[in-house]
């Protein structure tokens, strides 16, 4: 009895077993899994009917039990060798005899089902064991022989299909057909074994399912791992990276192909004492986790000459699914290149933060060169102006202002361009009329072009808001430098302006302006060239116009720091057409009206704005000449004035009379304007006299830094008149200043 309770006990188990197998099975696309699916399920099939047979309580349950039994085998043997096919990828063979072996093994489970009925393939019989317990065994006949013969012819079949394939294959391969192999063997010699044994209750059919969960575990973890661990090897050996592992007892148990040849020599094996690892756990050691990056250097000695590698090496644990520690691995990357092209990087920025430090001072002596003569230039220039009535002698002072405003506006484009170049170019926005700034360029252009007998007309949308808001000096430079461009290359017909807006939201528009010229046209293919920086298209034909290259350069950065765009048209011979685009804000939404240009005869007359009769003014400058010049400029002022020739002398006159306010040169021999500054701040009667300083370097950011120094204002040479009395009006005592 308690027989009969283990074997029924140990196929329920098996049961089990194989059902959880089955579903795994089912979860796999592979066409073989299927075949090996169905195998295990007439396992199952087998397994409860010799569960049946072992609680027969009479002959003809047993003998059902036995039919079914046998029939199961049948399809146990089937399916099983339709798996060997298919997985030695005999598929081919497979689709032509699977229908026909089929229909024989049917026909060979449908004679065993009828044994019960017609007694033609085995017979019943009891057998007692020594306890006294029946036990109903078959017997077989000679029909049944046609049973045993098909499926052994059939095992048989799959392992001379698996042994050639093992034959055929790789040799990586042949260990999961070689597997497969011994499995089918193994249950083969397991069967013969146990009907040697004669035992009372058949458990062979057991080994078939051991047997499908043995291929089972072999094609989807054994066979898969293996091939993975190959692969992984086989990937890091090709690593341009070393690879270390070691387990948790600090054993090494894999190094790859890198770091044997970077680092182990012949003899030796990696631990954790020998290098590079002992100076690696050296250098993390002294991290608060004990894991992450580090540097190692590596020299080599090659003919006697020391070579030296660095590698960047990340040390860390490897855990398990669970997080435990098992182990931990080195992972040497070379950045031996990567630091020399590093190096190289810096010595680049260094050289092109020393060239532009170089252009930045070449930009400073320059405007300072060409700013400090102009201004004497224009200044004396100035006072001829004021002061002469003579009809030829103003025409003169006026082509002398003409010329070196020309000159000025040369030195402020490429000023501007470094602005601009440098990141520094800010907009100040204000509000404005646009038919002001259409006055102005017609002021300033109308007689340019009427040099040349060209018309310049100038034309306004009535609609368009009367005051807008934006950077109304940047948006004449705009303007200005398109115009002019205009002029220059128009020999007949002329320049029209146009003004409009278009809706952009509630509160902006889209200032259009758009300039026309029927001037030579600029080519197609230079088109794309026009806003290049020091670049003129066509220079050969326009060899005699003046001009740096920069205007339309800047132009352009200045349109798109104000977010907008420009865009061009233009036909060779016949002219161009520059449209230009900027968002501006509406500040007043009454319509601007009819454009009136109300011409008046350009007359040079200067009227001082204040005077100051009581006010004393140190002026301090090297050059003798802009000494007049300021003096000249501040007559009709009536302040009183002092001047100096230098630092010392200026230092000398602070110590001796306390002064309102000083202008203060800064390129002076030593000491300078701003060495001067600081000692007439530290001691004399002048400590709060704010000083304005007089330069000509317009460079961008040159007046915040002198305003960091301490200056109280900043003017730039050349200097002007009206700009001159407005910073000294800022900074007198407002009790001296009489306005006039």
């Amino acid at each position: 009895m308690y027989t009969k309770a283990i074997f029924i006990i140990i196929d329920v188990l098996a049961v089990i077993e194989l059902y959880f197998v089955i579903r795994s099975l089912g979860k796999m696309t592979e066409l073989f899994a299927s075949w090996l699916k169905y195998a295990l399920v007439s396992s199952v099939i087998a397994i409860v009917a010799n569960i049946l047979i072992a609680i027969s309580f009479d002959a003809m349950f047993a003998n059902v039990a036995y039919a079914l039994y046998y029939g199961s085998i049948d399809w146990i043997i089937f399916y099983l060798g339709g798996f060997c096919l298919e997985y030695t990828e005999h598929s081919k063979l497979l689709s032509k005899c699977k229908v026909p072996v089929a229909i024989i093994m049917l026909a060979d489970t449908l004679l065993l089902l009828s044994n019960p009925v017609f007694g033609n393939s085995y017979s019943i019989y009891t057998k007692e064991n020594s306890a006294g317990f029946l036990f109903y065994q078959a017997e077989s006949k000679a029909l049944f022989n046609v049973h045993l013969f098909l499926c052994y012819v059939i095992l048989f079949l799959a392992l001379v299909f698996l042994i050639v394939k093992i034959v055929m294959t790789f040799s990586f391969y042949q260990t999961k057909y070689i597997l497969i192999l011994m499995d089918v063997v193994f249950v083969v010699v397991l069967n013969v074994f146990y009907m040697m044994l004669g035992l009372l209750l058949d458990a062979s059919v057991i080994f078939y399912g051991v047997a499908g969960s043995f291929i089972y575990y072999c094609i989807k973890f054994l066979v898969p791992q293996r091939l993975m661990n190959v692969a992984v090897v086989s990937a890091t050996d090709d690593m341009n990276e070393g690879l270390i592992l070691f387990d948790i007892y600090d054993n090494c148990i894999y190094a790859n192909s890198f770091a044997k040849e970077r680092f182990l020599s012949e003899g030796k094996e990696f631990s954790f004492s020998n290098e590079p690892i002992a100076t690696v756990m050296k250098d993390v050691g002294e991290t608060e986790t004990g894991f992450g990056h580090t540097e190692y250097r590596q020299t080599e000695y090659r003919d006697g000459i020391p070579v030296s590698r660095t590698y960047r090496v990340k040390y860390n644990e490897l855990t398990d699914d669970k997080g435990h520690t098992i182990g931990s691995y080195f992972l040497f990357e070379d950045t031996t290149e990567e630091n020399y092209y590093l190096e190289e990087i810096k010595a680049a920025r260094v050289k092109a933060d020393n060239a532009n430090i170089a252009k930045s001072t070449f930009l400073a002596s320059m405007s300072h060169e060409i700013r400090t003569p102009l201004n004497s230039v224009l200044g004396m220039n100035e006072m001829i102006l004021r002061s002469t009535t003579d009809t030829q002698l103003l025409e003169y002072a006026e082509n002398i202002k003409s010329s070196g405003d020309i000159l000025l506006s040369l030195i402020n484009d490429i000023l501007d361009f470094s602005k601009i170049e440098a990141g520094k170019m800010e907009l100040i926005y204000a509000a404005y009329s646009p038919h002001k700034i259409l006055k102005d360029c017609h002021t300033a252009f109308s007689q340019m072009a009427e040099g040349k007998s060209l018309f310049f007309n100038i034309e306004c949308d009535e609609k368009m808001p009367s005051l807008l808001q934006g950077d109304e000096r940047r948006l004449r430079q705009i303007f200005s430098n398109i115009i002019s461009n205009a002029i220059k290359y128009t020999k007949m017909g002329g320049v029209t302006v146009s003004l409009h807006s278009e809706d952009l939201d509630d509160d902006n528009v889209w200032m259009v302006a758009r300039i026309q010229d029927t001037g030579i046209g600029i080519a197609e293919e230079d088109i794309q060239y026009l806003f290049d920086s020091f670049r003129r298209v066509n220079e050969e034909q326009n060899a005699t116009i003046q001009g740096t290259g920069l205007g339309l350069s800047i132009t352009k950065e200045l349109i798109e720091l104000m977010k907008g765009t420009i865009e061009v048209s233009s036909t060779v011979g016949r002219g161009s057409s520059f449209t230009i685009r900027i968002p501006q804000r509406i500040m007043s939404f009454s319509a601007i009206g009819k454009f009136k240009l109300h011409e008046e005869v350009s007359e040079h007359k200067y009227k001082e704005t204040f005077k100051a009769p009581s006010a004393n003014i140190l002026v301090v400058d090297d050059v003798a000449v802009n000494l007049k010049v300021v003096e000249a400029l501040l007559r009709r002022t009536e302040v009183k004035l002092d001047k100096a020739t230098g630092g010392l002398e200026a230092i000398d006159k602070c110590n001796e009379k306390k002064y309102d306010l000083i202008l203060l040169d800064h390129r002076m021999p030593d000491p300078d304007g701003v060495e001067t500054f600081k000692r007439i701040k530290a001691e004399g009667l002048n400590l709060d006299t704010p000083v304005i300083v007089l330069t000509a370097n317009a460079l961008s950011g040159a007046e915040e830094e002198y305003r960091q120094i301490g200056f109280a204002d900043y003017l730039s040479k050349p200097i002007k008149s009206n700009e001159l009395e407005l910073a000294i009006l800022r900074n007198l005592p407002i009790e001296k200043v009489e306005i006039i």
